[in-house]
């Protein structure tokens, strides 16, 4: 993935570092820079364009598996809802989860269909 441009080839290991290593100071390290540094790097707007961007690649990946998984998530739960071998309890708590996952999501797509009407809004400079 390229980087920005104006992060320079430091800049740009000590990002990868970040999204590696669980705190600052071990980013830091593993970059061959100072803590010092690091925090300043923090500080930079490009430094913080280059995480973010890293960031979203790496969240769009991660993304995309977790939809993979909770649909064969589904299809176990659907398959022990549905087994009448399986206990009663087995089966109502299969059909709880499903449930409530068709809740949750069905809440965020109806947060975001009214956070986007808002912004539409807010764009067109009406109330």
């Amino acid at each position: 993935m390229a980087g920005t441009d104006s992060t320079t080839p430091r800049q740009k290991r000590f990002v990868a570092a970040l999204l590696a290593a669980p705190t600052v100071t071990e980013a830091a390290t593993q970059a061959g820079i100072s803590e010092k540094t690091a925090w300043r790097y923090l500080g930079n707007t490009a430094v913080q364009a280059e995480l973010t961007a890293r960031c979203d690649v790496v969240l769009t990946q991660v993304s995309a598996g977790l939809v993979a998984d909770m649909q064969e998530a589904r299809e176990v739960l659907m398959e022990n809802m549905r087994d009448p071998t399986n206990p009663a309890g087995v089966r109502v708590r299969a059909a709880v989860a499903v449930l409530d996952a068709g809740l949750r999501v069905l809440e965020v797509l109806m947060l975001a269909r009214r956070v986007a009407a808002i912004e539409q809004r807010i764009k067109e400079g009406t109330k």
